[in-house]
């Protein structure tokens, strides 16, 4: 591959590894969410999304990233997050 083609292939390559990151995050994601329904804890956390986002935002910035950018980001993350959590807590069972 030469020029654009091996670019392509370099982000193709990166984003097979961030879906496969968000995979896993939302693996453990679903164990959090069956403890927390096993332990009456309430699926919203609200301090810990916003520290979530500050640490976030913080680490973007670190590697030359928009603290905004990664803020909305894990705003998506987090609002799929909570989807799925709600979704386990409030199944039958």
């Amino acid at each position: 591959m030469s020029g654009l083609e091996g670019f392509r292939a370099e982000i193709d390559a990166v984003d097979s590894q961030i879906v496969e990151a968000l995979a896993k995050r939302f693996e453990i994601c679903q164990r959090v969410a069956n403890f927390k329904k096993q332990h009456g804890i309430a699926m919203m956390q609200p301090e810990r999304v916003e520290a979530v986002k500050q640490r976030r935002r913080e680490l973007g910035m670190q590697y030359g990233l928009d603290g905004d950018f990664m803020v909305a980001l894990y705003s998506l993350i987090i609002q799929e997050t909570c989807r799925m959590e709600d979704e386990i807590i409030e199944a039958q069972g």
